[in-house]
């Protein structure tokens, strides 16, 4: 990627046309800095991809940080609180399929397709890989070593309209990614 005289890329613009999201049981290994790099990865089997999201229902990853800061007497200076609310967030389309039931139950649908759902949520936890890619290219994958549902949302039934489950998960600091949230890599448009 290079800038131009006025100091912008449009390759570094992300403008994204398609990816994958993919949910593995907590303590699945992840991808090492270098394999994650590299244009053909190939990720533990364990990883199920969660299906279709809607047109709008790409990943968002969201950070925050949280606490008040440690303030000093001299003025302007601070340490921040080191509590962070990091949360992804994806509309499924697939609400039919049993991966999505699973993720929103905490268990998968028996035989007979039935599951039964608590509403005030479950402790099952994930490890999840996305990966989206730009129209110039380029390459986003992050992965996340503990993730867990934190709400689903279903979109309303409209007839002749793709019916969603917004769901947002919970992203917790794990020593596979050095003691952080999540790790990224981008693989540039070449």
């Amino acid at each position: 990627m290079a800038a131009d005289s006025a100091g912008n890329d449009i390759l570094a613009v992300g403008v994204p046309v398609t990816g994958s999201i993919g949910f593995a049981p907590y303590g699945t290994v992840i991808p090492t800095a270098v394999e994650g790099a590299a244009e053909s990865l190939t990720l533990d089997a364990a990883f199920v991809k969660i299906g279709l999201l809607k047109t709008d229902g790409g990943p968002q990853f969201a950070w925050a940080a949280d606490g008040e800061a440690i303030e000093f007497w001299q003025d302007g200076y601070s340490l921040p609180s080191g509590l962070a609310n990091v949360t992804l967030s994806i509309t499924a389309a697939e609400v039919l399929a049993d991966q999505v039931r699973e993720i929103i139950a905490g268990v998968a649908p028996d035989v007979n397709g039935y599951v039964e759902i608590d509403g005030g949520g479950h402790a099952t936890r994930w490890v999840v890989f996305t990966e989206e890619i730009f129209a110039n290219g380029a390459i986003r994958r992050r992965v996340a070593p503990h993730v867990t549902l934190q709400s689903s949302t279903e979109d309303r039934s409209e007839r002749g309209a793709v019916n969603g489950n917004a769901l947002v998960f919970e992203i917790t600091r794990h020593e596979d990614v050095g003691g952080k949230h999540f790790g990224e890599w981008v693989l540039p448009a070449v």
